[in-house]
């Protein structure tokens, strides 16, 4: 069976975003603007309405997701004592709204959104089930090929911004050389179509390596 992208379905967040918008203050931020949450910095949420974003865990430094707007950021909260921290990396010019975490519970309420944050909230779930279940295959090119898959599934934009290599190994942390032998392999078999590092087309990739 053909595998897809887990991208998350957006329609109740563009929902959201339309019918609070008047209560928000989008700001134009550069790219390599970073905003970072950890247990002691974790009160506000990021809307980002154009642009893409990259989101990483530390300490072990691994890439979530690479996000395109629209796109909802920050608002999950923190174990207590957690010494997790996420970054957001904007990869692109963005515009961003940020907002506290009450001040956006209390737009759901008084704009009666809290059906449509659910809504969202289950479509989010069911990506992230997904997402977590390919990242811990055990095989490696199974590893690689979801990865291929998800990265293609991204705006050409996107794509041109991160090689197909460096968005692998930062997601699954698997060796350079393994994940340049794998894709070298299916670069020749036809299977992908990659110019200077540059994901560019995924043709039938195989089940089995």
């Amino acid at each position: 069976m053909k595998k897809k992208s887990t991208r998350t379905d957006t329609h109740y967040l563009k929902v959201i975003m339309e019918k609070i918008e008047p209560f928000l203050n989008y700001e134009i931020y550069g790219a390599n603007t970073r905003f970072t949450i950890n247990e002691k910095h974790n009160e506000k949420c990021y809307f980002i309405k154009s642009g893409a974003v990259s989101l990483y865990r530390y300490p072990d430094g691994v890439l979530l997701e690479i996000f395109d707007a629209p796109t909802l950021r920050g608002y999950i909260p923190l174990i207590k004592d957690s010494e997790t921290e996420y970054v957001i990396k904007l990869l692109l010019a963005s515009e961003v709204a940020i907002v506290s975490k009450e001040a956006l519970f209390n737009l759901l309420s008084t704009q009666n959104l809290w059906e449509e944050f659910a809504r969202y909230q289950m479509a989010l779930i069911s990506s992230v089930s997904e997402v977590i279940y390919r990242l811990s295959t055990p095989n490696s090119y199974e590893s690689i090929r979801h990865q291929l898959i998800e990265l293609m599934a991204k705006p050409s934009e996107i794509r041109e911004l991160i090689t197909a290599e460096n968005y692998i190994r930062c997601k699954t942390r698997m060796s350079r050389s393994s994940i340049m032998r794998i894709l070298s392999d299916l670069k020749t078999g036809g299977y992908i179509t990659i110019e200077r590092g540059i994901l560019r087309g995924v043709h039938n990739l195989p089940l089995k390596y």
